[in-house]
């Protein structure tokens, strides 16, 4: 049986768990185009977009980008994103709409600030990331 797996270091926000050392092929998601790609992560949280050049977000791969025409979907993702979620289980569902975003973002305040606590660099480089990006609002 062939596998989409390599040997990495640290692994990412968005990558942890799994078996220890080695890689999957883990989503991407870029704001800017709203295009959504895959690579075998190299501990990257932040990776150039091969459509248009500008930062793309690590995600787990639970993640299951919207369509790119589906513009409102796009920027609750982008909300959830800027927020600090990078589609974990959660034991919940993740909101339907943008408007919804921030009471989620409220009700999982703790969880966010541990996970940001737990990987501060990697949320440093997904937070310039965005800083770059202007926000969309659907």
């Amino acid at each position: 049986m062939k596998t989409n797996q390599k040997t990495l270091g640290d692994a990412t926000p968005a990558q942890k768990g799994g078996v220890p050392g080695l890689a999957y092929l883990h989503p991407y998601a870029c704001f800017q185009c709203r295009k959504s790609f895959k690579r075998a992560s190299k501990s990257a949280p932040v990776l150039p977009c091969p459509h248009c050049g500008g930062p793309s977000i690590g995600l787990t791969r639970k993640f299951k980008p919207p369509k790119q025409s589906d513009s409102k979907q796009w920027a609750k993702v982008e909300a959830l994103v800027r927020h600090g979620f990078l589609f974990w289980s959660l034991g919940e569902r993740y909101p339907d709409t943008l408007q919804e975003v921030d009471a989620f973002a409220r009700k999982h305040a703790q969880f966010l600030r541990d996970e940001r606590e737990r990987a501060l660099e990697a949320y440093a480089q997904i937070d310039a990331a965005l800083a770059a990006v202007p926000v969309r609002t659907g």
